[in-house]
């Protein structure tokens, strides 16, 4: 291993968009952090809003919606970060907007993540083909190792 490879996990990134998969990927991140000493980074990334007015409809009014996304969604990860620092976890959240998979991979490394947590919702089929997955190609683009589950079902 050379010098400037450091396996020391400092910095988790935890990307969540509020489903029960992302609670739970929130869950292993908050015990990884702890077990490491390691610090969170709590992301919501806000997908790119489009405006009926691109289609040739007439504006809905003077709301920005993804503005209004962003500051919802930064109020729902105060908690989340409140509830980390209550537990001794060093804990901070960020929102930003863009494509989700791109906006991880660019931030994690714009931020020196050591390694990303992330739910990952388990898609197959058509679904996985028209809706994607965002934990497959932060997989695959990211610089950092990643982590992926699901939620965990009672059966």
């Amino acid at each position: 291993m050379t010098e400037t490879q450091d396996p020391k996990i400092k910095l988790i990134l935890c990307p969540v968009d509020f489903s029960d998969h992302s609670h739970a990927a929130l869950a292993y991140a908050g015990e990884m952090a702890r077990a490491l000493g390691a610090e969170i980074i709590v992301l919501h990334v806000v997908e790119p809003v489009i405006y009926p007015v691109a289609y040739g409809l007439a504006p809905v009014g003077n709301v920005n919606y993804e503005e209004e996304a962003k500051a919802a969604a930064q109020k729902s990860l105060e908690p989340i970060t409140g509830e980390f620092s209550d537990g001794g976890i060093k804990a901070t959240s960020l929102v930003s907007s863009g494509t989700s998979w791109l906006r991880i991979c660019d931030l994690a490394e714009e931020h020196g993540i050591d390694m990303i947590v992330m739910a990952t919702h388990g898609l197959t089929g058509l679904k996985h083909v028209l809706l994607g997955s965002t934990a497959e190609q932060v997989v695959r683009h990211a610089k950092c190792p990643v982590l992926t589950g699901k939620a965990r079902h009672k059966d």
